[in-house]
């Protein structure tokens, strides 16, 4: 066990945080920029230290922290699960580790250059998960989860020597424990797409004061749903298979991710219940198409087929300048010459509840489907799937 720090496996918020952290690690060094905030921190002197561009160059090359975070099961990197519910080395090192991190009051022992993720602040935790009651010890900023359910195979990867972190389809299941339906859903959609919340809290983990775009997705509606099937009797089961009914891979941004479930999702939940788009899938662009753009696909953000029709969220960050305003008439030229009708909404509709309301009316007209009213109950789902939606938290509720 090298320098005396034993295996640790992280909870779902910690692991969330972690796979953040990770992209945000691979998008500053393709950048060539710092991180926003320091990833190791040394407390004994109060300094703040970067990760050198060999640390990063040695992690994105899976030589430590990282390895492949995509390899087939029983590949390097995977580990299957005993009938006690840990893997044998996590189990015989969190024994181990129960002595060294109960001593550690002000963290000092956590690996977190091992780990690749940024020490806790004072209004986070680091989460645990343990797999017996007495590795559970009252220590500052560290949260430990007991675990004794039989878990599915390949539920963890293997970072380095040290830690195991929950796939992301496992993080999505242990995230049931912490979140409500609405929730879960959205942080779905983010592991499914092709942004990252960075900077939150893992106690706040939907809320965030930066986004990352253009990421790879860290798996799919597919791969989470067959974990599920695989995870008998895991707690928060039910709720992780109803939110993994709703998810859709591929939004590019949680505005995108809000205007489909605000949409799409039923009634009952506070949707308008139109059918499913399509999220930012390829479309070839065609000999007329290409006289208003040089690119050769087009990529609509919500597309439903069967009507052509698509709706763009203009973004204030990416549609406001000149440019960006004669880059998307072109393409809205483009889309129009193909036989799709284009709808743009902006930030200030979706957020008027008034005015979103009549966009869905116009969608569904498009769509040939019929909205009903709303019931009471209904009326206060929507509520809260706003809140979470576009806001990141629910709403405190006497419920």
């Amino acid at each position: 066990m090298a320098n005396g720090t034993g295996m640790i496996v992280l909870d779902g918020p910690s692991a969330v945080a972690f796979y953040r952290d990770r992209d945000d690690l691979v998008a500053s060094r393709e950048r060539n920029l710092e991180p926003d905030e320091p990833i190791i921190r040394i407390d004994s002197s109060n300094e703040d230290f970067w990760l050198s561009d060999e640390d990063i160059a040695a992690m994105l090359a899976g030589e430590s922290v990282f390895g492949s975070l995509t390899v087939a099961a029983d590949e390097e990197g995977l580990v299957a699960s005993t009938v006690a519910g840990m893997p044998d080395l996590a189990r015989s090192s969190m024994r181990r580790m129960r002595g060294t991190i109960a001593r550690s009051r002000d963290l000092k022992l956590v690996p977190y250059d091992t780990l690749g993720i940024r020490p806790p602040a004072e209004d986070s935790k680091l989460y645990l998960l343990v797999p017996e009651a007495q590795c559970r010890r009252t220590v500052r900023n560290v949260k430990h989860r007991l675990c004794r359910t039989e878990l599915p195979d390949h539920a963890f990867l293997r970072l380095g020597a040290h830690a195991y972190v929950p796939t992301p389809e496992f993080t999505f299941l242990l995230m049931a424990h912490y979140l409500d339906l609405h929730e879960l859903i959205v942080l779905g959609m983010e592991l499914c797409g092709h942004y990252r919340l960075v900077g939150s809290s893992t106690d706040s983990p939907l809320v965030s004061n930066r986004t990352i775009y253009g990421q790879r997705p860290l798996t799919t509606p597919q791969r989470i749903a067959a974990l599920l099937e695989r995870a008998g009797g895991v707690t928060g089961l039910p709720k992780a298979r109803r939110a993994c009914a709703y998810l859709a891979a591929g939004s590019a941004s949680p505005m995108e991710t809000a205007l489909y479930l605000l949409l799409c999702l039923p009634r009952k939940l506070g949707g308008y219940g139109l059918p499913r788009p399509t999220l930012n899938a390829k479309r070839k662009v065609t000999a007329l198409a290409g006289s208003f753009t040089l690119s050769r696909t087009l990529v609509p953000d919500l597309f439903w087929s069967s009507a052509m029709f698509d709706m763009e969220y203009d973004s204030e960050e990416f549609h406001a300048s000149a440019d960006a305003l004669r880059k998307g008439a072109r393409r809205a030229l483009a889309l129009r010459s193909m036989g799709v009708q284009v709808m743009s909404v902006t930030k200030d509709v979706v957020y008027d509840e008034d005015a979103f309301d009549a966009i869905a009316q116009l969608v569904a007209k498009v769509l040939g489907v019929r909205i009903r009213k709303l019931t009471k109950a209904a009326e206060h789902q929507r509520q809260l799937l706003r809140q979470v939606a576009l806001y990141g938290f629910a709403l405190e509720t006497d419920d």
